[in-house]
């Protein structure tokens, strides 16, 4: 009796799955045949940077971790006659990534991800750099992404990565300080691709990506 039981279950739980896939939005269309996606983008690196990347780890922002490990990785104090300054510089995000239409509505994937933070110590008289602290982040992560309206052209999607980030620290006197891991993700608002098997791509989320990216992308 409980086979039949079960057995009836399965056909009733696969009846619904594919009457949900039959009423999904786009699902009405053929799939096309260029199912793969590969894109690379830019991300604007400040909210990056600065954003909540560490917001399940850490009560201190990144931008305070980031001085803190600068100050304590400085070997060099200036002679009293010579001045110098402080510089800071971002890279921006750069983002490769390959998605697989899996679905007319889903696509999933991965993307690979890196950016870099510097702060260098400089003699004020030529300029010249005496110091720095580097560290750069690589971002890992397992992606997912919702199709909700495209025509021939243009097409808008929402998605979700999450993942894992590998940090890591050096300084001029040490190449690599020390390396961090933790959580990361990028949740993308809205999405728009315009183009067909060439295309480009505008993303506005939060992430790692920034509040901002944009990019290129071909399909096949």
């Amino acid at each position: 009796m409980r086979y039949f039981i079960d057995k009836g279950f399965h056909y009733y739980f696969l009846l619904i799955f594919l009457l949900v896939i039959s009423f999904t939005p786009l699902s009405g269309k053929e799939i096309s045949s260029e199912q793969h996606l590969i894109e690379f983008s830019v991300g604007e690196p400040f909210t990056s940077a600065w954003g909540f990347n560490l917001m399940f780890l850490n009560s201190m922002t990144e931008e305070q971790l980031f001085h803190q490990w600068a100050s304590e990785s400085r070997p060099y104090v200036l002679p009293p006659n010579i001045s110098g300054y402080e510089a800071a510089w971002i890279v921006p995000t750069f983002s490769l990534g390959y998605y697989y239409q899996l679905l007319n509505w889903l696509e999933v994937g991965g993307e690979f991800s890196t950016m870099s933070m510097c702060t260098t110590e400089n003699y004020l008289l030529n300029e010249e750099t005496y110091a720095y602290y580097l560290e750069t982040n690589l971002y890992i992560a397992a992606a997912v992404r919702f199709n909700y309206y495209h025509n021939k052209i243009t097409n808008l999607y929402s998605g979700l990565a999450l993942g894992t980030k590998i940090r890591f620290h050096s300084t001029e006197s040490t190449p690599l300080l020390f390396a961090t891991a933790g959580f990361t993700w990028q949740l993308t608002a809205l999405g728009v691709r315009f183009g067909k098997k060439v295309y480009g791509n505008i993303e506005i989320g939060y992430g790692y990506k920034g509040l901002l990216s944009a990019g290129v992308g071909c399909r096949f």
